[in-house]
This record gives structure tokens, sequence and C-alpha cells, in this order.
């Protein structure tokens, strides 16, 4: 989980009172601000070469802070991404009929879960999972034959790319919005 904390929000607090207006409205604006332009610099960009922009955005939600909820948030979606949505993905053989799929990441190569027929006319990436059993024992059937294989989520790529690097310059961009927005007030 990533921690951001905003510094001297007690004294940007004391100073607004003073000037007869709310901190609240100022802090709403820069963690939305931050959280936007997180989602842009640290997770869309460095995915840009494996997955489309449009993609990743759509699967990164960002919660934005309001008047009930003063935080602000970047969700990534737990959903594999199609193989075929991957902008580089390929295959190395293991024998005439199957290959082991991977996808490309900032650092390298991924596996994703599914093969490849190289044998095949088409080479599409396939999976046959067709049923899966929660920890509580449920199970549930999908359609039964092959399917398109999928890649990590964006919960993955996240996981990954959310470091210590991260959450200080998070801090530090936080810090210099909400203080370029106390300025302003």
């Amino acid at each position: 989980m990533l921690t951001v904390r905003v510094i001297g929000l007690e004294q940007a607090q004391e100073r607004l009172s003073a000037a007869g207006r709310k901190i609240e409205p100022v802090l709403r604006g820069a963690l939305n601000t931050a959280a936007a332009k997180v989602r842009a610099e640290r997770f869309v960009k460095p995915m840009a070469k494996s997955i489309s922009g449009k993609r990743l955005r759509s699967a990164l939600k960002v919660k934005r802070a309001n008047s009930r909820r003063l935080e602000s948030r970047v969700i990534p979606s737990s959903s594999g991404i199609s193989v075929l949505h991957y902008l580089s993905w390929g295959f190395d053989p293991i024998d005439k009929t199957r290959a082991r799929i991977w996808v490309r990441s900032p650092s390298g190569r991924k596996v994703a879960a599914g093969f490849v027929n190289p044998s095949s006319l088409h080479k599409l990436p396939l999976a046959t999972r067709s049923s899966k059993t929660t920890a509580r024992g449920k199970t549930y059937t999908y359609k039964r034959g092959l399917i398109t294989a999928m890649g990590p989520s964006t919960a993955y790529w996240f996981k990954q790319l959310a470091d210590a690097g991260t959450i200080r310059w998070t801090n530090t961009f936080l810090q210099q919005e909400f203080e370029s927005r106390m300025r302003k007030e």
C-alpha cells in the first residue's frame, strides 16, 4: 500500500483560517492532481511500450477526493489483460505443437498463462482454462474450448512499479502542488 503525506498541513490550516478560508478545497485539489499525475508519470509512461495508454488508463482508476473522503487513490484492475492487447508479445517453442507465451514488460519479459501452436498457420496465443476453484472450495465453470491467453494484470504491473522511488516522487509532487495552490489562495 502506498502512503503519501502532506507536510505542513497544520501551518497551512492556521494561515487559511486566519484569512477566513478553509483548507479542504485546496487539499482536495492537490490530492486529485497528484493522483492523476502519478498515474500518468509513474505507471502509464513506463508501461507505454508494453500496453496502450488508453487501455492502461481505463484499468488504473483514479478515485478522487471529495467532501466526504479526503483521500485520492489510484486503483489498479486485477483482471488479466489479453495477450493480444499487449503491444509486444512472442513465444519460445517447447516442441512442435506447444510454445510458451511471453509479453514485453518495462524490465524485460514476463511469461503469460497459455500456449501457442508453432506449427499452426495463425500462431494465436491460446489457453484452455475452463474452470476455477476458489479458496472456499466453490468451482466456477467457464465456456469450454480454447480461449485467448491472458497476460499479467494491471495490478501486477502496479506492484512492480510502486516502489520507494514512486512514493518519494509522489510525496514531493504532492508537497509542491499543495504549496503552489496555497500561494494562489
